[in-house]
């Protein structure tokens, strides 16, 4: 059904929507307004009432794209016990995220303020992203991961590391340097997952783990 002229909140769902659909389908270069409108169905000039440049929607995008992530993996923090399946499941995920988004805005870069976004959509990302920082803390909390290692780590330090590694994975996977071996993701990511975890034991449970 057609969205209602004057339906702002509607109007602006529909752009959103149109700019998805040619991220995930053709990628950034294709993220054109004049493309996006009319994947939208209203005129380019329409599209700017909302969002003043491309970056600014492909921002707005992308906060979506975090919350969404967030509600996939928040659930899995809360009842995964085991810290070697849950870094595999949250890489999966991540990847699927970094494939259409990551290689174009660095979320760090907008927290630090490298980045200038328009005050309403630069609070979405850092809402979004807060979120999903919080999430990883607290579940490297509960699971104790920085309490088990000889001398306590902060665990603040262990996200940062953690999201380090996520990013890095996701980015030899969709790019061409995966190509440079034989080595499949789920083969990847399980070896990782198990190096990582296991690095963050302390020798007496490493040796009860043996």
């Amino acid at each position: 059904m057609a969205t209602k002229w004057g339906d702002r909140e509607a109007r602006r769902v529909d752009i959103l929507e149109a700019g998805r659909r040619l991220l995930t389908d053709r990628g950034y270069a294709a993220l054109q307004m004049r493309d996006v409108a009319k994947g939208a169905g209203i005129s380019p000039g329409t599209v700017y009432t909302y969002f003043a440049t491309k970056e600014a929607l492909y921002a707005a995008l992308y906060a979506a794209r975090l919350a969404e992530f967030a509600d996939k993996v928040e659930p899995l923090c809360a009842e995964c016990d085991d810290a070697e399946d849950l870094f595999v499941a949250m890489c999966t995920e991540y990847l699927e995220m970094y494939r259409v988004y990551g290689q174009e805005l660095n979320i760090w870069a907008v927290l630090a303020g490298e980045v200038e976004l328009e005050r309403e959509v630069g609070g979405q990302l850092l809402v979004a992203a807060a979120r999903i920082y919080d999430l990883v803390l607290r579940t490297v909390d509960r699971l104790r991961i920085a309490e088990s290692t000889a001398a306590e780590v902060d665990p603040g330090l262990v996200v940062t590391m953690l999201w380090a590694v996520m990013t890095g994975l996701a980015d030899h996977f969709t790019s061409v340097r995966h190509y440079l071996h034989a080595h499949k993701w789920e083969e990847t990511v399980r070896f990782t997952a198990r190096t990582f975890t296991a690095g963050l034991r302390s020798p007496g449970e490493q040796e009860r783990q043996a």
